[in-house]
């Protein structure tokens, strides 16, 4: 697929993109006067009935092909009630299979790019702002019992609005249902925010599937909160563990550097990287704390000084973008939907 070709009604305004470690492309479209973000899934591919290969694999490629249908209808379907364009979780609008390719499409997002380096400089005022609207997105995902298992700064986009800034909550292609994770060879995410328990569950070190819950998301997020806080991810040793939870699985405690940081913030923020899961707030929890966290004068919109952690070794994720199939049944709705939207102001 190229520029000017057209699938499924979306014409293609840019070739496609690989980003990341190559496994999926994507690009803009247009479609009745609106332009869209489309995603190519470079895994799985059905195979039709002139494809190489015996009948008994080409049935277990459309078995595989089934069960990637399914999670990702799945996933639309429970998100759709909850969700608009325009709203702060960027759910899929459309989901079809164009010859032997699967294609998701979504909202186009006209994000502003910065980094956390960037958002750290923004003042804490700005950051509480950003800290409340994502927290409020992950709730509308955990009061479904839905985990969403790639969070990062890369999936948390930053936009400008008339009053400032707010975040736009994407990609749920590896989310999953609390307690029934994905085969652990199956896991696609990025390293750097994997929870202690993710980490384990993956190595088969004794961790169970029951065992990944919603506090899992719980920890990512207070990764990605130190590093809008300060710029980097929490000190630990990089050089003996690389990853902060192969750190915290060998026994360090992750705290986030103190200076310029509200007390109540900093607590917080703690606790969300606690080792145990039990131990760590329910994401309702967090909001609610943001939400009534007040900052002092001195503190209202001033930026905070250099934390002093960058160019020392402190490690910064690469976007991966999902591309294999987690398995999420498709029958994710019913009782668990709740009557609120992401347009709920947080």
């Amino acid at each position: 697929m190229k520029a000017g070709d057209v699938i499924n009604g979306y014409t293609i305004l840019e070739d496609f993109k690989v980003v990341g470690a190559g496994l999926s492309k994507w690009t803009f479209a247009e479609r009745g006067g609106r332009q869209y973000f489309i995603k190519e899934f470079l895994s799985p591919t059905y195979p039709d009935d002139y494809a190489p290969g015996s009948e008994k694999t080409k049935a277990k490629k459309r078995a595989r092909c089934a069960v990637f249908e399914a999670h990702h209808r799945g996933v639309q379907h429970a998100l759709a009630p909850l969700s608009a364009y325009g709203g702060n979780l960027i759910v899929t609008l459309d989901f079809f299979r164009w010859g032997a390719k699967y294609y998701k499409v979504t909202e186009k997002v006209d994000a502003e790019g910065l980094s956390t380096a960037d958002i750290e400089a923004l003042g804490l005022r700005v950051q509480l702002v950003l800290m409340k609207t994502v927290a409020h997105s992950l709730k509308i995902l955990h009061d479904l019992l839905i985990v969403h298992s790639d969070l990062k700064p890369s999936n948390v986009l930053i936009k400008r609005t008339e009053l400032g800034y707010t975040t736009k909550l994407i990609d749920f292609d590896n989310a999953y249902i609390a307690g029934r994770p994905p085969p652990r060879e199956e896991i696609v995410g990025t390293i750097n925010y994997y929870s202690p328990e993710l980490l384990g569950y993956i190595q088969d070190a004794g961790v169970a599937a029951a065992e990944l819950g919603l506090a899992s998301d719980v920890f990512a997020l207070g990764l990605i909160y130190t590093e809008y806080l300060t710029g980097a991810p929490p000190p630990f040793d990089v050089v003996r563990y690389h990853e902060p939870a192969v750190a915290v699985r060998s026994g360090e405690t992750l705290r986030i550097p103190r200076p310029g940081i509200p007390t109540q913030l900093a607590d917080l923020v703690d606790v969300m990287l606690s080792a145990d899961p039990a131990k760590r707030p329910t994401i309702g929890e967090v909001h609610a704390t943001l939400m009534n966290l007040r900052l002092a004068p001195e503190d209202e919109g001033q930026p905070r000084p250099a934390s002093g952690l960058r160019g020392k070794g402190l490690r910064t994720a690469v976007p991966r973008p999902p591309g294999t199939e987690p398995h999420l049944p498709g029958r994710l709705v019913g009782k668990l939907v709740r009557k609120r939207t992401d347009r709920t102001q947080p």
